[in-house]
C-alpha cells in the first residue's frame, strides 16, 4: 500500500536527505502472512518537488529497497487457551459470586423491610347491632 506524504522544505542550502521510518508490528505480520516464515518486501520511494527554483536537480528521486522480515518465532500466536484453563476461571468465578452472596446475606442484606410499629394508637370500629342504636 502506498501512501503518498508531502513535506515542506522552506529553506535548504545545498542538499536534503530526507529518511522514512515504517514498523511491521508482529500481530500484523502474523495476521497478513500466516503459512510463512519470512517476507521481503520491496519498498519503493520517489521524490518530487514543486518549487520555483530553475535549476533544481534531483539526484536518486526514485529508489527501491528490499527489505527482508522474519516472522519472531518466540512471539508466534499460540493454539489457543487450554480448556483446563477456562474451566478453572469459571469454577472460580462460581466461587467468587457464592462468596459474595454469602457474605451479603450474612451481612441482613436479603431482609424484608419490617413495618415499624406506629407511632400513634390506631382504634378499630366496632359494629353496632340495629337493635342498640
Amino acid at each position: 500500500r502506498c501512501w503518498p506524504f508531502r513535506c515542506p522544505l522552506p529553506a535548504f542550502e545545498r542538499t536534503a536527505l530526507l529518511r522514512a521510518r515504517g514498523r511491521l508490528w508482529n500481530s500484523t505480520f502474523l495476521e497478513e502472512f500466516l503459512a510463512v516464515t519470512s517476507v521481503e518486501l520491496i519498498v519503493r520511494a520517489s521524490v518530487s518537488v514543486t518549487s520555483s527554483i530553475k535549476n533544481l536537480v534531483l539526484k536518486d528521486a526514485a529508489t527501491q529497497i528490499p527489505v527482508s522480515i522474519y516472522l519472531d518465532p518466540g512471539a508466534a500466536v499460540a493454539g489457543g487457551v487450554p480448556w483446563w484453563v477456562i474451566a478453572l476461571a469459571v469454577l472460580a468465578g462460581i466461587l467468587v459470586l457464592a462468596l459474595l452472596v454469602l457474605v451479603l446475606w450474612k451481612l441482613g442484606f436479603f431482609r424484608r423491610a419490617r413495618r415499624a410499629p406506629p407511632a400513634v394508637p390506631q382504634y378499630h370500629a366496632v359494629k353496632i347491632p340495629r337493635e342498640e342504636r
